[in-house]
């Protein structure tokens, strides 16, 4: 009702669709819950489709627990990890959930873990730790780091044909049945078909989307007990913001500037409205997910492998490549690359304390930035959900208030330079 009355044209009415799905996802996996039906902890873009396959069972995804807590439950989460003599330097958001799953009573108790590499490792070693300390059968698939990665489909899909047999071994009724694995990757391609076009959309100059909205990782159809409705909220997302450029519309008012942002950012921060109302538009969050999921072959493709994949193939490929799932020459090519697509001014690089996969390679990024598109970069380090207050977060704001300021002078003196007469 509050989204439906809301006369805030910066505001998505389509995140109603998103948060009705979101609901019913919570209230059908509490009754799954509350029946004592068995749950699958599971982590890894891809894997999700797979336990799609097998008929009744959930999917407990733990991670995401960690958005839901703010600052207060994050540091007495982050105690009693200390107390169980667990490193506290990884990064907070992967590890948080590690307390409430083990004490039992505040989440469900899965029957297996199941992980992947390549993509963000520090949540596949939490994953890991949380089987070690519960006993739990667990299997992870290793998905190589080499370029060129399409080279690795065989090795992953060869992987993923062995956990089918490991989940029939090891989860009572389980039976693989590859007319459901299809039906989700139909699904999942209406979920990547709106991706594509979003993508698009927020090239458009001015950007029709706000930050807010482009600070958010994808939720995966599979992942949720109602796979249709996460493909629905994506078309709509995609439609609204189609409806938004046709008219030239652009929720930050009049574009002034546009940011790439990377990595992440410190939740609960008000930086969003802050860049919105300087007409700073962001129109690209970069993270480890977003060239695969916005932008590469997936899902019914038959050009990049030249041929019709199985269904399994196609599991494969959805786990393949990821930008921060390779060297780190992957990494700063995707960033760049990214910067270049979207017309940057400027690059925000917030290093969370403990991304294994990303530390070390701003100044590189930097460097590069400077010399291909000449312009600057704000190398930032901080905590999603740790060490916040009032003036940690003073400070981060007049740190980002300054490197705004930054960029609107640079983009002045490449105009005075572009427009200079020779």
């Amino acid at each position: 009702k509050r989204i439906e009355s809301s006369t805030g044209a910066n505001m998505l009415k389509s995140n109603k669709v998103l948060y009705q799905a979101l609901l019913a996802h919570n209230r059908e996996q509490l009754r799954w819950w509350q029946e004592d039906r068995p749950f699958i902890a599971m982590t890894g873009a891809g894997l999700e489709t797979i336990a799609r396959a097998f008929g009744d069972f959930r999917i407990l995804s733990l991670v995401p627990i960690a958005d839901r807590m703010g600052s207060k439950r994050a540091e007495e989460a982050m105690e009693r990890i200390r107390a169980m003599g667990l490193p506290d330097y990884p990064c907070d958001r992967t590890m948080l959930f590690l307390p409430l799953a083990l004490m039992g009573g505040d989440l469900p108790r899965a029957k297996l873990v199941i992980t992947r590499t390549g993509s963000c490792n520090i949540v596949s070693d939490s994953y890991r730790t949380l089987a070690d300390l519960m006993g739990l059968p667990a299997f992870t698939v290793d998905v190589p780091f080499e370029d060129p990665y399409q080279g690795n489909l065989g090795y992953v899909t060869r992987q993923l044909e062995q956990l089918v047999d490991w989940i029939e071994t090891n989860l009572p009724g389980a039976k693989y049945d590859e007319i459901k694995l299809v039906e989700i990757l139909a699904t999942t391609r209406r979920w990547v078909a709106a991706l594509h076009d979003i993508y698009q959309l927020r090239k458009i100059v001015p950007c029709p989307d706000h930050p807010r909205d482009v600070f958010r990782e994808p939720p995966r159809p599979g992942q949720y007990a109602n796979p249709s409705m996460i493909a629905e909220y994506y078309e709509s997302y995609r439609d609204e913001l189609k409806e938004r450029a046709s008219r030239g519309f652009t929720p930050v008012g009049e574009e002034k500037l546009r940011i790439v942002w990377g990595i992440t950012g410190p939740y609960g921060s008000n930086m969003w409205d802050y860049l919105a109302g300087r007409g700073v538009s962001v129109p690209w969050w970069h993270y480890g997910g977003g060239e695969r999921n916005f932008a590469m072959p997936m899902c019914g493709d038959t050009e990049e492998f030249g041929r019709k994949l199985t269904p399994l193939e196609e599991v494969a490929r959805m786990m393949l490549y990821n930008s921060w799932g390779g060297g780190g020459d992957r990494w700063i090519r995707d960033t760049v690359a990214a910067c270049r697509q979207f017309h940057a001014d400027g690059l925000v690089q917030f290093e969370q304390t403990g991304c294994q996969p990303v530390l070390g390679m701003a100044q590189f990024v930097s460097k590069r930035l400077e010399e291909e598109l000449g312009i600057p970069t704000w190398n930032v380090e901080g905590r999603q959900l740790l060490g916040h207050s009032e003036r940690v977060d003073a400070e981060f704001m007049a740190g980002l208030e300054a490197f705004v300021n930054l960029c609107f002078q640079r983009k002045r003196e490449r105009h005075q330079v572009a427009n200079a007469i020779p």
